[in-house]
């Protein structure tokens, strides 16, 4: 395997340990996977540009209070620039948001347009931005060039 190859292979498998994280409620992993440098922007509120601690905040929290988390990543594509990689995907995710306050459950969903940028570090790939854009709805024909 070839060195840029195996660079897509590490970046991709920080992706997929974030969201793996995030489904077994390992939430301090969160941490370790991301650059003290993280900036994100989120479809959900905030919509202003979110700083590390921020964002793991708001992440640890609605993986915290999610059960039955289910995702799916398709057509990702990694490109390696030199010490960065530029991932693109889609995600597809659903679960029960649960208020512990009303012991009450609704169910949850979402499809997203997802970018990650992760820089090489001493530990290896870590993710230093990450911008997530939900799909307008879209009409029961798909338009030419469309989804």
């Amino acid at each position: 395997m070839d060195s840029e190859t195996e660079a897509k292979r590490a970046a991709s498998a920080v992706i997929y340990a974030m969201f793996e994280a995030g489904k077994n409620k390992d939430l301090s992993s969160l941490a370790r996977l991301h650059s003290d440098l993280l900036t994100k922007f989120d479809e959900f509120p905030p919509y202003s540009r979110q700083s590390y601690d921020d964002a793991l905040v708001y992440e640890q929290a609605a993986f915290a209070n999610i059960s039955d988390y289910d995702y799916k990543i398709t057509e990702l594509r990694v490109d390696v620039v030199g010490a960065a990689a530029v991932a693109t995907f889609y995600l597809e995710y659903s679960g029960v948001f649960v208020n512990d306050y009303s012991f009450e459950g609704r169910p949850v969903g979402s499809r997203s347009r997802v970018t990650m940028v992760l820089a090489m570090s001493a530990d290896g790939w870590k993710i230093v931005h990450e911008h997530f854009s939900a799909f307008p709805e879209w009409p029961s024909k798909p338009q030419k060039g469309g989804p």
